[in-house]
């Protein structure tokens, strides 16, 4: 049973929600960690023979082509992650879909495919903005993983297993990452502070019952886990504890998961 790596490839200074402390116009001044941490993040996976699905925002691959290009070119899929980070309930339609067709356009010209699939910053498709995956439908994309089951970000009503959504353009694949339940309500153990906090035996242990029902368990992480910890002046409380909780065991989960599972992307998972 392969399971699912997903890996959503902006740079530190990408935060939602922070536009007064690290606002746009000063992102090209900020010293960049992506190509650094992202190179460390791919010779984990050659050394696994692990393939993954990487998350593209079009801030980066505008600013560093070669970059897409060498992780296309190891065998990895690209797919969107939108242009500069933004939240897509924040947004209009029309305003989604120029989204969505400048990072189409953007990606094919650098690998020759266009992409297939698609994730919102902080998973920000939800109850706030389903109109996107009609956009998203109607705009030739094959599947979405924006969907959380948790609450604030999502709803914990949504489905935890990869499934079909039906809309008035067409249907959509939605793959959402992995969760636990506790008595307090749906837990983050698919990536970030909940995966990097979470103790790896019951991992481990979710991830063998899921494979046992044919069910891949999707995780998702950022090249940043991989580098030096950056810190922002001023930044809540919550947002620290989310960038940084726990972020020194980033790398021995992620090896530990490449030791005891296989991994390979969406589009793979989906083809088969």
């Amino acid at each position: 049973m392969e399971n699912i790596l997903t890996i959503d490839l902006e740079d530190w200074f990408h935060i939602c929600e922070v536009e007064h402390l690290l606002p746009r116009r000063n992102w090209d001044r900020l010293p960049s960690t992506v190509v650094a941490d992202s190179e460390k993040l791919l010779r984990l996976l050659e050394q696994s023979g692990s393939q993954a699905t990487f998350f593209v925002l079009g801030y980066v691959a505008e600013k560093y082509p070669e970059l897409i290009r060498l992780i296309h070119q190891m065998g990895h899929e690209i797919a969107y992650h939108g242009w500069d980070h933004e939240l897509i309930y924040n947004l209009v339609p029309n305003d989604f879909r120029q989204v969505l067709r400048r990072g189409i356009s953007c990606i094919e010209n650098l690998v020759g495919r266009r992409p297939v699939g698609f994730r919102a910053p902080q998973w920000s498709i939800n109850d706030r903005s389903v109109w996107a995956l009609e956009i998203l439908a109607e705009e030739g994309f094959v599947y979405d993983s924006s969907m959380a089951p948790l609450r604030i970000i999502g709803n914990e009503s949504y489905p935890r297993n990869p499934w079909q959504v039906s809309t008035a353009t067409g249907h959509l694949w939605e793959l959402p990452p992995l969760t636990l339940k506790t008595p307090f309500g749906r837990y983050p153990a698919g990536g970030s502070w909940g995966l990097r906090c979470l103790p790896y035996p019951l991992i481990k242990q979710r991830v063998q019952k899921l494979n046992e029902r044919h069910t891949p368990a999707l995780f998702y992480f950022h090249p940043r886990e991989f580098g030096g910890k950056r810190s922002v002046p001023g930044l809540p409380p919550s947002k620290k504890f989310a960038l940084h909780g726990g972020i020194w065991r980033s790398g021995s989960q992620l090896e530990r998961l490449l030791d005891d599972f296989s991994f390979t992307s969406i589009e793979n998972y989906l083809a088969n």
